[in-house]
């Protein structure tokens, strides 16, 4: 086949555009579309590959899997173990979320792992070092399904063209559906997911059926819509807004429709032989798996806003990545499939096997409290009895009719309601040490992400309907056996208009009933997880700034509902605690989430304020 100039011009717009938006440089908001242009280059070939040789007679499922194992797995099982030693030695609080995100991109799944565990447009998915493996996977899985897809119709496509093209539009348009249908009701599925992506990468498949149209087409016609194309896709970088557009989303189309014509086109430009292009084209690959990591790394370090360490680490993913074409893409065959899917599984096993009982392996102790904080409290049996998790604190990805309301079945005489959102719960096992005794009952209402309030503004359906049904249906009934309404929220996730809108709110519900309410104070916030904070400033003397606009942020809102709330309001931002034990166990595990060992220092003085109302 041809080597494609105008190819290898997309692929080093694609990686530079997705360089230079991680790396923040002001023009580049929109570059994440470079990833969706490797989408439609990655479809073309593909469908190249399989559909010439449905033509031939010559396709080899077994040896197309081959060749794509041994374009892949190499460079990208490099990069992970390479950065195994930085994580560890550099940041080693990270170490066990990084092996997390090692094992499943050493598999291809991470795009599926990052789905079930974080959220792409959460702040905390921004320091994961392989987060962007996701979209390797995406790719890999349409390489495993899309050769089976059509071979399923191929003879459709030797025998009736238009008839494999409905059914190849079909498919695409399905994938499409899927795409708009969850980017409103779960943005992070048709974010992570292959089947909402697969459109993407069909459209490409498009540019190689449709090709010989477009060679009736004159060349001067040809040559505007280029660069007309060209425009439309640096336009695309220029102007979208990461945080305020849907991804993926109709707008989307606009760019890979762009790259499938430009793809059509096939036309070789003079100037598209530009030897720094095509270098740029060839180690695309590479730079795109060494540029991130870098990036996550400057952040924690803090010189990620300074111009000459984002050029000193772009140069980094420069060499690395020039080394890794050389070495290891260039140098790679389909008889060495054997040793890479081997490595590939033992790699897996290790790291696995070390997430799963790094608790046995003798380090310091405090270090490993730190790790177990940052990585796996939140899933730990003391956090369920910490929050309540499922039975009483309710997971705001599920829908209402999914919780389970039995908690809420009034058993004495006397009753005090928890209420508010994750806050609210991180306090639940606490509060519930102070209140069920003597003849009260704590009845807990919490949930993700949601201010208590009636048809509150959240992105989560399930929490807005449970507090809907709280206040319209479930409290009115109840209310006379309610001696006290405890309340608590991340009060800083909100300006101090829209926290203002919604304490009237509930001074005014609770007030008609004339119940009383206690609202438990805002407390410390971070940039990214606290026990890695606290780590990088014990060990290397480093402040984020952002910490410090945080601290700001917290002590206005405190002053806010100090001035508003008066003696409802219990200060917890200005009590001094201790933050870290003797044994390395923090008071926050992540970025604003109270451990036991945190929420447990407030108890006194939150105890002496219930009693005040109670007694």
């Amino acid at each position: 086949m041809k080597f494609r100039n105008d190819i290898s011009l997309l692929r080093a717009i694609s990686v530079l555009a997705v360089l230079l938006f991680h790396f923040k440089f002001k023009f580049f908001s929109g570059g994440f579309v470079g990833v969706d242009i490797f989408f439609v280059i990655s479809g073309y070939l593909m469908t190249r590959i399989i559909l010439s040789g449905f033509k031939n007679e010559n396709f080899n499922l077994l040896s197309f899997y081959k060749k794509r194992v041994v374009r892949i797995f190499p460079a990208l099982l490099a990069m992970i173990s390479f950065f195994v030693l930085v994580v560890g030695i550099l940041v080693p609080t990270q170490i066990i979320n990084y092996l997390k995100g090692f094992y499943s991109s050493s598999l291809f799944f991470s795009n599926i792992f990052y789905y079930l565990n974080t959220n792409y447009f959460g702040t905390a998915s921004q320091f994961n070092f392989l987060l962007h493996t996701w979209s390797l996977s995406v790719e890999w899985q349409f390489y495993m399904i899309f050769p089976l897809i059509l071979m399923l119709i191929r003879k459709y496509y030797l025998n009736h063209k238009k008839k494999f093209i409905l059914l190849y539009c079909l498919i695409m348009a399905f994938s499409f559906i899927s795409m708009l249908f969850h980017t409103h009701s779960d943005k992070s599925f048709s974010f992570y997911i292959f089947y909402p992506r697969a459109w993407e990468m069909m459209f490409g498949g498009l540019a190689f059926i449709f090709e010989d149209k477009f060679k009736r087409i004159s060349l001067n016609v040809k040559k505007v819509m280029f660069f007309l194309c060209l425009l439309v896709i640096f336009s695309c970088i220029y102007l979208i807004k990461e945080y305020k557009v849907l991804w993926p989303s109709l707008l989307t189309v606009i760019p890979i429709i762009s790259t499938t014509v430009i793809l059509l086109l096939n036309i070789d430009f003079k100037f598209l032989e530009n030897k720094i292009v095509k270098f740029i084209g060839n180690i695309s690959y590479s730079l795109y798996l060494w540029h991130w990591p870098f990036w996550v790394l400057s952040v924690y370090f803090n010189v990620n806003d300074r111009l000459r360490y984002k050029i000193f680490f772009i140069c980094l993913s420069f060499i690395l990545a020039i080394i890794s074409y050389y070495v290891i893409e260039k140098k790679t065959n389909d008889k060495k499939i054997r040793p890479v899917l081997i490595l590939s599984l033992i790699l897996f096993s290790i790291s696995f096997f070390i997430t799963k009982f790094y608790q046995k392996i003798p380090i310091d102790s405090s270090v490993k409290n730190l790790i177990f904080f940052t990585s796996d409290y939140k899933f730990s049996e003391q956090a369920t009895l910490q929050y309540n998790f499922d039975k009483e604190h309710k997971n705001g990805e599920k829908s209402f009719d999914e919780y389970d309301l039995s908690n809420l079945k009034v058993k004495k005489d006397s009753v005090v309601i928890l209420l508010g959102d994750s806050h609210a719960g991180m306090m639940s096992g606490m509060i519930k040490e102070i209140i069920n005794r003597d003849n009260y009952q704590l009845i807990q209402v919490t949930t993700d992400g949601t201010y208590p309030m009636v048809n509150s503004d959240t992105p989560f359906e399930g929490p807005k309907k449970y507090f809907n049904y709280f206040y319209l249906d479930y409290f009115p009934k109840i209310r006379n056996k309610v001696k006290l309404v405890i309340i608590n929220s991340n009060y800083s996730g909100y300006t101090t208009e829209e926290l203002a809108e919604k304490l009237k709110f509930s001074v005014d519900y609770f007030a008609k009933y004339n119940i009383k309410t206690l609202y438990l104070g805002q407390t410390d916030t971070f940039y990214f997880d606290y026990p890695t904070t606290y780590y990088l400033q014990q060990k290397y003397n480093i402040i984020q700034p952002s910490n410090i606009e945080w601290k700001e942020k917290n002590e206005k809102v405190n002053d806010f509902l100090n001035t508003n709330l008066k003696n409802d309001y219990i200060d917890l931002l200005n009590v001094h605690i201790q933050k870290v034990n003797t044994s390395g166990i923090p008071y926050i595990y992540d970025t604003h989430h109270l451990t036991k060992y945190g929420s447990d220092q407030y108890k006194n003085i939150i105890m002496k304020r219930i009693n005040k109302y109670l007694y």
